[in-house]
């Protein structure tokens, strides 16, 4: 019976630390957001073709902006259709 090498043994012969685990760190929820509005921005520069990450960029847009301009027409507009899609 020959004996068995450990998991960590190099293949020259010598026997080493067992490689250390991936520290796994938790992301950043605005680099997240940001991200993700980045790849929706670009997704819809071309135009948006209806697709849901078409649908999700045109409301993240329409959030931002009510956020921004409360008091502009576009903001009246997205607030008064989302109020009546929720009855």
């Amino acid at each position: 019976m020959s004996p068995s090498k450990p998991e960590s043994a190099d293949p020259s012969g010598q026997v080493g630390l067992a490689a250390r685990p991936a520290i796994i760190v938790a992301a950043d929820a605005n680099d997240v957001m940001r991200d993700q509005l980045e790849r929706l921005i670009e997704h819809a520069e071309n135009g948006v073709c209806g697709c849901e990450q078409c649908e999700r960029y045109l409301r993240a847009r329409a959030l931002l902006l009510m956020e921004l301009f409360p008091e502009s027409p576009d903001a009246v507009v997205i607030k008064k259709s989302s109020s009546s899609s929720t009855r």
